[in-house]
């Protein structure tokens, strides 16, 4: 049994990660606000530390000095939003973490990121973890001065971290992007970009958490390394249809030129920020690229050096995504 120590764990990918390590025996603690929701571990077997990771004296109380894994999952995850907004939990947050990894001398850390620190280079070759970092939004941005961070601490003070990186996420826990093409299907209002005939790679959530904790597990080869992690590769319209098939829904999607769609969205950002709008326009440059784009993953090196095997494939992820959407509203 070891103890283990999640932030985020009350999210998609943190319940998962809770899940799988509750049912291998371990000892967890998870990191929850006041006002967190819970609904996603309801019956595991867990601690509650009470606390945020941008209150780095909530975190010296909560994390103990016997804590063996930290998995450091906690981050604000969005296509629209101030550098403000993502920097304050997804950098500063983590700095709060590796401090106090540093202070407790905490022997190991596994870290979510995220394969949007490449940004959207649209190659059309898989991406590996040695691809030039292009982020384009201030998501993206976090997430790379986060990992950036990670790495500053494992040179500067022998911080001993993995770091794992996923692209879309979906499956139980998803409260955004599934849902919301759940919604759009039903309602005929789905699009493609150029023809929706770009490849992509996706993860499912439990194969996200399946890597983390297997490098939690193998922690001497995974120690100091990055992962990609992906579940499967698919036409970004073939999986939209595989979606209107199992809703039994209408597979009318409409088309929007690629470039024209980026110019749009380019131009809606901008009126936006100039406007200070909070919500995000109908069509942005970052979703048009998210879905538009070719956007391949090479998952190979977790494959070979840890024994990665992911448990879904597009068919099974379609048909969680619209077993667990249709018990949920999108946000």
């Amino acid at each position: 049994m070891v103890r283990c120590f999640v932030t985020g764990g009350t999210g998609f990918v943190g319940s998962h990660i809770v899940r799988l390590l509750t049912e291998k025996k371990h000892e967890v603690k998870v990191l929850v606000r006041e006002s967190s929701n819970l609904d996603l571990i309801d019956g595991l077997s867990f601690e509650k530390a009470i606390g945020d990771v941008t209150n780095i004296d909530s975190l010296e109380k909560g994390i103990t000095d016997d804590t063996e894994w930290l998995f450091h999952n906690a981050a604000i995850m969005a296509d629209w939003g101030g550098k403000e907004h993502f920097f304050k939990v997804n950098v500063e947050g983590t700095r709060n973490i590796l401090e106090v990894m540093r202070k407790k001398d905490i022997p190991s850390l596994i870290y979510t990121s995220s394969t949007a620190v490449y940004g959207f280079p649209n190659l059309s070759k898989p991406m590996n973890e040695e691809t030039p970092w292009k982020p384009m939004n201030n998501y993206q941005k976090s997430k790379a001065e986060a990992e950036t961070l990670v790495r500053q601490y494992i040179s500067d003070y022998g911080i001993k971290a993995t770091i794992v990186r996923a692209p879309s996420v979906f499956g139980k826990g998803d409260m955004f992007t599934g849902p919301q093409l759940i919604e759009f299907i039903k309602k005929g209002r789905m699009v493609t970009f150029g023809g929706g005939m770009n490849p992509q790679s996706y993860s499912h959530g439990e194969d996200f958490a399946q890597l983390l904790v297997l490098c939690a597990e193998k922690f001497d080869i995974a120690s100091g390394n990055a992962y990609n992690v992906a579940s499967f590769d698919c036409i970004y319209k073939e999986f939209l249809e595989a979606l209107a098939d199992e809703l039994g829904a209408e597979k009318k999607f409409w088309n929007l030129s690629y470039s024209m769609s980026i110019a749009i969205g380019s131009f809606l950002g901008r009126l936006y920020k100039a406007f200070n709008r909070k919500n995000a326009p109908l069509l942005t440059a970052f979703r048009v690229k998210l879905f538009g784009s070719k956007y391949l993953i090479d998952v190979s090196k977790a494959e070979q050096e840890l024994g990665f095997k992911p448990k879904w494939d597009m068919q099974s992820t379609v048909k969680d995504i619209v077993e667990w959407g249709g018990t949920v509203k999108a946000r």
